[in-house]
Formats: C-alpha cells, structure tokens, sequence
C-alpha cells in the first residue's frame, strides 16, 4: 500500500469529513440527480457543439456514458478541457463553490461519474503496468510519491462506496479496504475501485487543500513539490470559478 503520508506514518486514505457537511452531501445527492436529468435534457443543444457527443449520440450510447465522459477536465480525446470545464460550471455551480469554500484553494482536474447498479468501476490503478494501454510504469516507492498521484474524491450517499488495497488485493474482495468517508484523499496508485452494489454519483479532484486540512491532518506535503507551494505553472493551469 503506496497511501498518503502523514507526520505519524503511512495510512491508507485521509477523511474530509470533518471539513464538510454530511448533510451538504447528502443533498448534492439528489442536487447531481437533477443536475444529471437537466444535462440528459438538453444533450440535443450540446451536442451540436461536440462532434464525439454527436457521433456517440447517434449510436444510441447511454445518457450516464456521455455525461461521465463530458464532465470531466480530463478526457481530452472526447472533449477540450475548457469545454469540460464549462459543462462542470453550468450543470455544477453549486458543488463548485462549495469546494472552494471547504474544501480546495484552486483545482487542477475534475471529473463526475454517474454511475449505474450493476455497472461499477473495475479495479484498478493509475499508471500502473496493467491499466489499460499498459503503459508500462511499475514504480518504486520513492518513483510513486514523485508522480504525486493522489486524488480528492467524494461520494453522496450510502450506495456509491470506495474500495482501496494493495496489489494483492486487485483479486481478492477480502483484501480490499473500504473507505467510509463521504469526502476522502487516497493514493491513486493503489488499487481503487468498487463492488457491484456500488452506485450513484461520485467526484473525483486534483488540486491543493486548504491549508488547515493539511494541518490539521499532518499530511507529509514533501513530495507534493509542484503543489506546495503552487508553481507559477500550476497557478495558471488552475480552474477558476
């Protein structure tokens, strides 16, 4: 287990939840509900501005597929990041501010999933030799917490669940770890995933938190160079409300 590090050690994930409201997120459960159906709504309008919408449109690919890939900063085969960054804006404003206010001083990526009973997020890795495209990384420790490949990640209700483990654990259930939270950092470089009674909407986030959940969590921010303090590139590469 790569995990975050913190002043005591090593853990396997970090909780926000004593930096949000369990309620708020409760309510942004039905908030991205409706979001979701408004963006279903007027997938018409959008795609006339979005030729991979259009053509995965007409080829009758689900609602909840288009959006997972349009709400994101990061797929940039399927959409630009600006567009992207629109999408988030229009059909999120309130998260957005939300996380500005609680949670992050700027962002570097963002993406939604809307996700499906019975068709949850296989296990996997970021960069690791046996993600898709095999890219070919297997790093060591000190390689890994250079990447700096840790997420912010949220959930809004009970079914949508978080599962972590070390490599082992990519076969076997019983070695996975579940992450409670409704607001979390981990190490996406471990294993992460879901069971197939996960769903719901979940968000997943690159940037910097705010400097008292770094305090107060005594996360080990040593090898976060490009992050803290912000580089001037990460200044302009940041998403603004």
């Amino acid at each position: 287990m790569l995990g975050v590090l913190t002043d005591n050690g090593k853990v396997n994930y970090i909780s926000l939840d004593n930096f949000i409201s369990i309620d708020k997120m409760k309510y942004f459960d039905t908030y991205f509900e409706k979001q979701f159906k408004k963006f279903c709504n007027e997938l018409p309008r959008i795609i006339e501005r979005n030729e991979w919408a259009y053509h995965q449109y007409d080829e009758n690919r689900s609602k909840d597929f288009i959006f997972n890939n349009l709400m994101s900063t990061w797929y940039d085969h399927n959409t630009s990041r600006e567009d992207g960054w629109r999408l988030l804006k229009t059909y999120v404003p309130e998260f957005i501010d939300y996380l500005f206010d609680n949670v992050v001083d700027y962002m570097q990526g963002m993406l939604i999933r809307c996700e499906l009973q019975g068709g949850p997020m296989k296990f996997h890795r970021d960069w690791g030799p046996d993600t898709n495209g095999d890219l070919g990384l297997s790093p060591t420790e000190k390689e890994a917490r250079e990447l700096q490949e840790t997420w912010i990640w949220f959930r809004f209700s009970d079914t949508k669940k978080l599962y972590i483990s070390e490599l082992d654990g990519k076969d076997d259930i019983s070695k996975r770890i579940p992450v409670k939270p409704y607001g979390a950092v981990f190490n996406g470089l471990d294993y992460h995933g879901c069971y197939e009674d996960s769903y719901g909407f979940s968000v997943r986030i690159s940037g910097g938190l705010k400097k008292n959940i770094i305090s107060d969590k005594n996360i080990d921010i040593t090898t976060w160079k490009d992050w803290y303090p912000p580089t001037e590139y990460w200044k302009t590469e940041a998403l603004t409300i």
